[in-house]
């Protein structure tokens, strides 16, 4: 019951959006389970949290993420816990660092193409406008620059426990947060768009292991496991 609630979750296909699409293949369609009636479920104060405080953070596989959309039962729960504990303890120590700097450049640069297309297509849409700003030379010489950049490529995703590329560093922004700023100063509010500079990787590392909300996560399914409880999706 517990795979069949993991399917059709899955089914549904409500993942945030590029983070997990080279993991994700045909999913089998998958019917209400109705797992929540076969279970005692913890009302009590302390009884939730979101799956997203997992499965939203960097510092661990992209897969182990992808497969935390599930319940686990009591006696599951331990063993799990226990790996995340471990991996999250390894990484303190220095461990995996070319992976997490796989997946920095990944993220990073993934960042940078979702907001430098938007600002080309806020450029693009001036063309041929009749407003008087559209029209303004200085308007046109940074919307042309703009257009004349190519949408920066997304560097490849890394997969766990396969062969990583050598280069982790974040992707070169060549001056194009300097060219989205122009832009930003020459149009209407509305017409704006942010284009930002990437954290460095330490700042990106030091986020993910600082987290209050993972912390606070990891805590409750540590006393969830002392209390003889497991965990339940609920969806």
């Amino acid at each position: 019951m517990v795979e069949a609630e993991a399917d059709a979750y899955a089914a549904l296909g409500n993942w945030y959006e590029g983070e997990f699409d080279h993991l994700i293949g045909e999913t089998r369609p998958g019917g209400a389970v109705g797992l929540r009636e076969f279970v005692e479920v913890n009302d009590g104060p302390d009884n939730y949290r979101r799956v997203m405080l997992f499965t939203l953070s960097p510092v661990f596989p992209a897969e182990w993420r992808l497969a935390a959309y599930r319940s686990y039962l009591p006696d599951e729960l331990p063993q799990v816990l226990g790996a995340w504990m471990s991996h999250l303890e390894a990484v303190r120590e220095g461990a995996h660092r070319a992976y997490l700097r796989a997946w920095y450049r990944y993220a990073s640069s993934r960042q940078l193409a979702v907001e430098w297309s938007a600002l080309r297509e806020r450029a693009l849409g001036t063309r041929g406008r009749s407003n008087a700003w559209a029209g303004r030379a200085e308007l046109v010489d940074v919307r042309e620059r703009i257009l004349a950049r190519p949408v920066p490529e997304v560097a490849p995703v890394p997969y766990w426990d396969a062969p990583l590329p050598e280069d982790g560093t974040a992707p070169d922004f060549g001056g194009l947060v300097a060219l989205a700023r122009e832009w930003n100063y020459r149009v209407p509010r509305n017409q704006r768009v942010r284009v930002t500079d990437p954290e460095s990787f330490d700042e990106f590392l030091r986020g993910a292991l600082e987290s209050e909300g993972l912390a606070d996560l990891l805590g409750w399914v540590r006393r969830s496991c002392d209390e003889g409880f497991g965990l339940l999706l609920d969806w």
